[in-house]
């Protein structure tokens, strides 16, 4: 039993395309079926939701191959293999197997068919059933070299495979074209190499197989991001359960500290702020200015301002010191912020417009607990 099936399409079950598409090659596989098929639906008679479209390399010209093969022929064709107890592993055009050679077009004739090769991942099929090929090329490869010649990409010359009966008159066929001919060796598909054909089994025809083989590829770094992601959350969940005990002790200390400093308090809600407000009422009734009065506070302002600024307006109320200050620029107005966060105090800007060449702010300070 056969390790492994290839099928080989021929060049008339599908249908090569160059088409713009934004980002390049390495961004139009990321692109969704739908922008392909606005790409190429005017070049295609049937309807584009019935295609399956596989996209190539683009080129140095900005040209993306897009292949085109009928989703039901692909679906027929696979469930012909099933029946067989077969799965093939690759889909691919007959045409990728015509000799390739950059600046020349390789034509591969039959008895009454052929197809030829223009690029890496383009070409076409045609038939001549009706016409003499031996004196006169086929009316599909002159037209492909009237448009060829039109965007000025012709090709250097044009290789004839074929067996020694159907071999063309190169005078005649040059005379035709425009372009040099050459009859080269006899083409037989099955004895080329097929080592970089374009797969057709993507996307929703992937072989479950390498589907899983995929998957499995990054299962190893799927699992270590998961556990990451665990143990972050666990370390992160007991880090928060520690600093909310920690702080569930501490203030329990401090409330313990409190009710020994001033056991004639009755209610404890905030043991620091009512500490402060307590230290500062004892210092008042002996005469002496609390951390959170005017002047402790004002002496604070006035070493964070310095000269950098100058004083505009300023009030005072229940602890609270609100000042309005010129700054000469938005660098100065958080400059003094943090230097006013760094001598204690709750420092709040309330405003910051600009008048005339200087800015105007206004910042609210409390003495920190």
């Amino acid at each position: 039993m056969a390790e492994s099936v290839e099928a080989v399409l021929s060049p008339d079950q599908c249908l090569s395309l160059e088409v713009k598409l934004p980002g390049g090659a390495k961004a139009a596989r990321s692109r969704s079926s739908e922008l392909i098929a606005y790409a190429v639906e005017e070049r295609l008679a049937g309807e584009v939701e019935n295609e399956h479209f596989v996209v190539g390399e683009t080129d140095a010209d900005g040209q993306t191959p897009v292949w085109v093969i009928s989703r039901a022929r692909l679906r027929v064709l696979l469930g012909a293999f099933e029946q067989l107890g077969r799965k093939p592993h690759r889909v691919f055009s007959e045409l990728q197997l015509a000799p390739f050679n950059p600046g020349r077009w390789s034509v591969c004739l039959g008895e009454q068919d052929g197809f030829v090769r223009v690029g890496k991942e383009s070409g076409f099929a045609f038939d001549f059933a009706q016409q003499n090929v031996h004196t006169k090329p086929p009316i599909a490869l002159q037209l492909a070299l009237l448009t060829a010649r039109r965007a000025n990409r012709m090709p250097e010359s044009v290789d004839v495979y074929c067996v020694e009966a159907s071999a063309p008159d190169a005078v005649a066929w040059e005379s035709a074209l425009g372009v040099k001919v050459g009859r080269a060796a006899e083409y037989v598909w099955q004895v080329r190499p097929a080592r970089s054909v374009r797969n057709f089994l993507v996307g929703e025809f992937t072989p479950r197989g390498e589907r899983g083989a995929a998957w499995a590829a990054f299962r190893p770094a799927l699992v270590l991001g998961a556990l990451t992601l665990v143990l972050y959350s666990l370390f992160s969940f007991g880090e928060w359960i520690w600093l909310d005990r920690k702080a569930s002790s501490l203030n329990a200390q401090s409330m313990e500290t409190f009710r020994a400093a001033f056991p004639q308090v009755g209610t404890i809600v905030d043991p620091s702020l009512q500490m402060q407000r307590l230290y500062d009422q004892f210092k008042r009734e002996r005469g002496q200015l609390g951390e959170s009065d005017f002047l402790p506070m004002l002496a604070s302002v006035s070493d964070a301002v310095a000269n950098s600024g100058a004083y505009r307006s300023m009030s005072f109320e229940e602890g609270r010191l609100e000042f309005a200050v010129s700054l000469p620029n938005t660098g100065a107005v958080q400059r003094l912020r943090e230097a006013l966060v760094q001598r204690g105090l709750d420092t709040t800007l309330r405003d910051s417009r600009r008048t005339g060449t200087s800015i105007q702010a206004t910042f609210s300070v409390r003495r920190s607990l």
